[in-house]
């Protein structure tokens, strides 16, 4: 509710200005625009007018969409300020050398300033990457002039004590009084970034949890190439102390030696790199068959353990998917490891999971983990999606959650279907990597 008030007051803020700035149709617009009752003016038509205006305005990007048409109509510096007062966003304008001529009293707010200390001021005061170098009295900063179109950017701001905080800009250029400005809409990142590195944090602290339930399968493993390097090291002394030396026989040895620490090493490279902390995403093009395939190899050990067969079936020419590998892996993890709790009581030929990747209708790279375990009533497909919902005795129910949140950032979704026959599959679709969407257009079109 507060997003839909504070969006209708931007889109009517916005309008007002947009029609202020035509100085030589203001007191005919107030005729048409204003309906007077008993009390004063009433704004019900102008509400009507902007009505398809509103739909546009849901950001701060909206608001300088709508004074980028506005830009080039001439205005006056009081018809701006009134206006400005009524915005529910900090907003500042300033001018092509980069000082600062308006800053409403959300801006002096959100920056910490007394009334009026702005006006006047650099706008590299509460925004240095703005402007690098000091304002002068001519010639603009070329930040200022890079800035004074419309665009948004992620930038830092700085407090009236020095501290420093994210937050997104939104600009456009402007004309009044016969000058050109630059009006931004600052909006405070900081609890939006908040947010996300909780959900990072969180994320971290259940791949560490799933690599725990792994611990033993992946340290059989890890024994696996240590023993073998101890077998063929003591072999190797053996064969040393026989005269005339075998020469082949030792190379053969060592040559083993080397093969199985790099087995050793790449289990252990695996499982750093699924565990490691990450301040933000690692966005690439991935192969996602490539993803199936090195899901499948980290729990190939665990399934042999339970008795379980894994199989999958990718397609060929399947286009990349844009992500964060560590993320998708994670994912699918998650979901390899519900599918085994799934079939681990069932019996042994109904042991099998298949994971799938193929491409769907609407040109999504779709990837499946199917099961033949017990499975859910309807009912309960979308709760095991809610936080909290589980039913293994030691789990957290977060593993699903956080799945689907990790699959919508990246422009996908995440759902569940019962099988006809007997289990559950478990679907993730994602978008096709731009640039491999581009390709094909392009040869189709050759």
């Amino acid at each position: 509710m507060h997003i839909a008030i504070s969006a209708v007051t931007v889109a009517v803020a916005a309008i007002v200005i947009w029609w202020s700035l035509h100085p030589r149709r203001v007191a005919s617009a107030r005729e048409r625009t204003f309906a007077y009752t008993r009390n004063g003016p009433s704004l019900v038509p102008m509400l009507h007018r902007v009505t398809d205006a509103v739909a546009h305005l849901r950001t701060t990007r909206g608001a300088a969409g709508l004074f980028a048409v506005a830009r080039r109509q001439p205005g006056t510096m009081t018809e701006l300020a009134d206006v400005f007062e009524c915005l529910p966003v900090a907003s500042v304008v300033f001018d092509e050398h980069g000082v600062i001529v308006l800053a409403n009293a959300q801006a002096e707010r959100l920056f910490d300033y007394r009334r009026g200390v702005l006006s006047g001021a650099c706008v590299g005061l509460v925004a240095p990457a703005l402007s690098q170098e000091s304002c002068a009295a001519t010639g603009a900063s070329p930040n200022v002039s890079r800035l004074a179109v419309t665009g948004t950017r992620n930038l830092r701001a700085r407090r009236r004590d020095g501290s420093e905080f994210p937050v997104e800009i939104a600009t456009s250029t402007i004309r009044y009084e016969g000058r050109v400005a630059t009006v931004a809409f600052i909006t405070d990142m900081t609890e939006r970034f908040e947010l996300e590195r909780n959900r990072r944090e969180l994320a971290h602290l259940t791949r560490v949890s799933m690599m725990g339930e792994l611990a033993a399968s992946l340290a059989h493993e890890l024994n696996q190439p240590l023993t073998a390097i101890l077998s063929n090291g003591q072999a190797a002394q053996r064969f040393m102390d026989k005269v005339p030396i075998d020469l082949a026989e030792v190379r053969d040895i060592l040559k083993d030696i080397v093969d199985d620490s790099g087995r050793a090493s790449e289990v252990i490279r695996r499982m750093r790199a699924f565990v490691k902390k990450e301040e933000q995403q690692q966005l690439a093009s991935l192969d996602a068959g490539g993803l199936l395939r090195d899901v499948a190899l980290l729990v190939h050990s665990d399934a042999v353990a339970r008795g379980i067969h894994v199989s999958h079936v990718i397609d060929d020419g399947l286009p990349p998917v844009r992500g964060d590998k560590v993320q998708l892996q994670q994912v699918l993890l998650n979901l390899l490891l519900n599918a085994f709790d799934a079939v681990s009581e069932c019996d042994a030929p109904s042991r099998v999971v298949a994971l799938f990747a193929q491409l769907d209708r609407e040109g999504m790279v779709r990837i499946a983990v199917r099961d033949r375990g017990h499975g859910l009533t309807p009912d309960k497909l979308e709760c095991i999606f809610k936080p909290f919902v589980t039913s293994k005795p030691q789990g957290l129910g977060l593993g699903l959650s956080i799945s689907r949140s990790i699959v919508q950032m990246h422009g996908g979704r995440l759902w569940a279907e019962t099988n006809p026959d007997q289990g559950m599959t478990f679907y993730i679709a994602l978008p096709a990597s731009r640039d491999a969407c581009n390709a094909g257009a392009a040869q189709g079109a050759s």
